[in-house]
């Protein structure tokens, strides 16, 4: 029974001891964490729009000479079979 109690009164200290630090710590760490997420989010919002632009423009250029060649020059369709419309019958 000692043994239970002493278990349970080890993780009663621990849980109040992270509650304690974390009231402390949180505050100063929070502040620092959401700088480095900022720097990261512009790092990569720049680069994106360098990329953008370069890629957005070759994509441009291929798709105006696709769609020229695309309508202009009809495909080959297969013979599937024979087209039956069906009449509906009055009784």
């Amino acid at each position: 029974m000692f043994e239970f109690f002493k278990t349970l009164l080890i993780v009663l200290w621990i849980y109040y001891a992270i509650k304690l630090l974390m009231r402390w710590l949180f505050p100063r760490i929070l502040p620092w964490m959401m700088k480095q997420i900022f720097k990261k989010a512009m790092g990569s919002n720049q680069s994106f729009g360098r990329q953008g632009t370069s890629s957005f423009e070759s994509f441009s250029k291929k798709e105006s000479g696709s769609k020229a060649n695309k309508y202009d020059t009809p495909k080959s369709k297969k013979v599937v079979g024979e087209y039956i419309d069906f009449e509906e019958i009055d009784d």
